[in-house]
């Protein structure tokens, strides 16, 4: 279901690693400000029920409006190289626009909604779309390739004891990780080789294995530092993609 849920998400989201929240050592497949975007909608969900006790201007559309601003400003500003954003900059400014908005669109659209008469319509709406990512995720579960997998083929060509292994995302390697602007000052040996592969040939993503010989991390770095020796795998069919000794 984790791999599912970054194919499903490759239209949504730049699935940049370097902006997106880690998760069981893993980056998530959505950014963080669309994590934000998304737990915002949820709260604006939850309170929803409730929202004849709560203060009225919650349900201004002036307030939903303004909601925009701090997260429309912020994305701007980076784009422009004004600035670059942080992960709880994108995450605060999501929560923000993701609740004003949808808690507005809720009371004018729809009303407090009565739990015990709307429970019925909202699971015969959200259950086609749990069946879909179940169908789904049997799919691909069954075809990608496991980090264990991933980790032995390593081993094949390089017997080192300490392997680590990571899942790029398919839109993050294919556009997203190649044109980010900002990429230059993390230094870090696994974007810039997925920058120098960049291709969309691998649509289900790669598994980035690397073995590292630094003493110690140098600069901004997501997933490895200057030295280390880094392969790529397609994370379908596990062919190896290439191999680079930084």
């Amino acid at each position: 279901m984790g791999a599912t849920s970054y194919l499903f998400n490759v239209l949504m989201c730049h699935q940049l690693p370097e902006r997106s929240f880690e998760l069981f050592g893993q980056y998530m497949p959505i950014c963080s400000r669309d994590t934000g975007l998304f737990f915002g909608v949820f709260l604006a969900c939850v309170l929803s029920f409730t929202s004849s006790r709560l203060p009225r201007v919650l349900k201004s559309g002036t307030l939903a409006i303004l909601s925009i601003v701090p997260l429309g400003a912020d994305g701007v500003m980076q784009l422009i190289g004004f600035w670059e954003s942080t992960n709880l900059i994108r995450f605060a400014t999501g929560i923000i626009a993701g609740f004003f908005i949808s808690y507005y669109a809720i009371n004018v659209f729809i009303g407090e909604p009565k739990l015990k008469r709307r429970a019925l319509q909202y699971a015969l709406l959200v259950l086609p779309l749990v069946l879909t990512l179940l169908a789904a995720s049997l799919y691909v579960g069954d075809h990608y390739r496991t980090k264990s997998e991933i980790i032995s083929k390593t081993k094949a060509i390089n017997n080192a004891m300490d392997i680590k292994v990571f899942y790029i995302a398919p839109r993050a390697f294919s556009s997203s990780i190649p044109r980010d602007s900002y990429l230059s000052g993390y230094k870090d040996t696994v974007l810039s080789d997925v920058a120098r592969i960049g291709d969309s040939k691998h649509p289900y993503g790669v598994w980035a294995a690397v073995v590292s010989n630094a003493s110690k991390n140098d600069g901004r770095y997501i997933f490895a530092s200057e030295s280390s020796e880094n392969y790529f795998y397609d994370a379908m069919s596990g062919e190896l993609i290439e191999k680079f000794r930084d």
